[in-house]
C-alpha cells in the first residue's frame, strides 16, 4: 500500500496529461491501404482519403517517404504515389518489408479504407483478389513482436477485427461496433481529417494522437446523423489494452485509450527532441539530454499501456523506477539551463 502511494504521488507530479514528447530513435511507418471502391465515386473518395493521409504525413507531420506505402485498387491510375495494387500478397510482402526495416521501437500505422462484409463474426475487408480476414491479417503482423501497432479499419462491418487483432502493444480502431453494421461508414472521412487536421489537436501539444484522431472522428460521426435526425447504424470502437473489447468512451480512467494517446503520426526521433530545445541550444549535451527525457517518458506511457496484462506489484516496482529516473533526468535538464 505504501508503495501504491508513492507510485500515486510520482504520477500526479510528473505525468498530469499526457506526456508530450515520443521517444528518440522512434519512426513511425505508414502503410495506407486502400481496397475496392465498386462504384467510381467511391474509388475517387477512398483515393482522396489515402492521397490526404499521405501528403499530411509526409509534408506537414515529418514521416520520412522511404516509411510510407500506398497500396491501391488502380496503381496505374496515380503511379506517383501509388506504391502497388492492393492485393492481400501485396499487403503482406509491404508488411515484411516494414518488419524487417522497422527498429525494435518503432510504430506502425496500417490504415485500410474501403468496403468490408460481414454475417456474424465472420468478416473481411475487401481487397482486389482473396479478402483480408481478421485472422490473415494476425498472420501478417507476427515478425511485429516489439513495434507499436496500429491497425485503422473504416470499413463496414470491421467491428470483430478488434477481437481478432488485439494484443500487447497494439491499437485497433474500427468503424463499426459490429458485423451487423453494414450500411456505408462516415468515420473514415472524419478519421483522416483528425489525424491531417489541426482541430483534432485536444491538448494543444503541437501533434496528433491516435486517441485524439479517434475521438474528433467519434464526435464528428455522432454529429453527422444528429444534424440529419438519422438513426446511427455505427458505432466505432477502440482497443489498446489487448483485452479485445473496444470501448467508446475514454479517458485517463478508462480501460482503453493510453497506448492511443503516446501514438503519433511522426514526429518522434531527433525531430521530436527538437522541438523542446531551443536553437541555440541544438546539438549540445542538453539535446542529449531531451532525448533522453523523451525515452523516458515513452516508456513510462508503454508501461501504463501494459498494466492490465501486468500483476499490480511489478507493475508499481516498475512505475516507480522509471518516474524516478525521470525525476533526476529533469533534475539534470534544469541544472542545465533547460525547462526540465
Amino acid at each position: 500500500m505504501r508503495t501504491a502511494t508513492r507510485v500515486a504521488a510520482l504520477v500526479a507530479l510528473l505525468l498530469g496529461p499526457i506526456l508530450a514528447v515520443p521517444a528518440a530513435g522512434q519512426d513511425t511507418h505508414l502503410l495506407v491501404v486502400v481496397g475496392l471502391g465498386g462504384d467510381p465515386a467511391y474509388r475517387e473518395l477512398f483515393h482522396e482519403w489515402a492521397v490526404e493521409t499521405v501528403s499530411a504525413a509526409e509534408e506537414r507531420l515529418g514521416v520520412s517517404r522511404d516509411r510510407i506505402t500506398y497500396l491501391g485498387e488502380r496503381p496505374d491510375d496515380s503511379p506517383e504515389i501509388i506504391d502497388a495494387r492492393s492485393t492481400s500478397e501485396n499487403l503482406a510482402a509491404s508488411l515484411a518489408r516494414i518488419s524487417g526495416a522497422a527498429g525494435p521501437r518503432d510504430r506502425v500505422l496500417i490504415l485500410l479504407i474501403g468496403h468490408g462484409t460481414g454475417d456474424g463474426t465472420e468478416v473481411e475487408f475487401n481487397l482486389p483478389g482473396p479478402d483480408l480476414t481478421p485472422e490473415a491479417l494476425e498472420v501478417m503482423l507476427a515478425d511485429f513482436s516489439t513495434q507499436t501497432v496500429a491497425v485503422v479499419n473504416t470499413s463496414p462491418s470491421s467491428g470483430p477485427f478488434v477481437a481478432g487483432l488485439s494484443g500487447p502493444n497494439r491499437v485497433i480502431l474500427t468503424a463499426t461496433r459490429t458485423a451487423q453494421e453494414k450500411n456505408e461508414t462516415q468515420f473514415g472521412g472524419f478519421f483522416v481529417q483528425g489525424l491531417t487536421e489541426d482541430d483534432s489537436d485536444l491538448n494543444k501539444d503541437g501533434r496528433i494522437s491516435l486517441l485524439e484522431a479517434f475521438q474528433y472522428a467519434h464526435r464528428e460521426v455522432e454529429r453527422f446523423y444528429e444534424t440529419r435526425n438519422l438513426l446511427a447504424t455505427e458505432h466505432a470502437l477502440l482497443d489498446d489494452n489487448g483485452d479485445g473489447e473496444g470501448s467508446t468512451e475514454l479517458g485517463d480512467d478508462a480501460a482503453d485509450g493510453r497506448l492511443a494517446a503516446s501514438f503519433w503520426l511522426g514526429g518522434g526521433g531527433l525531430a521530436g527532441a527538437r522541438a523542446e530545445v531551443p536553437d541555440s541550444l541544438i546539438d549540445s549535451e542538453l539535446l542529449r539530454l531531451y532525448q533522453e527525457k523523451a525515452e523516458l517518458e515513452a516508456r513510462v506511457l508503454e508501461l501504463r499501456g501494459l498494466r492490465a496484462q501486468m500483476e499490480e506489484s511489478r507493475y508499481e516496482r516498475e512505475l516507480e523506477a522509471l518516474l524516478v529516473e525521470l525525476a533526476l533526468k529533469n533534475r539534470e535538464i534544469r541544472a542545465k539551463g533547460g525547462g526540465g
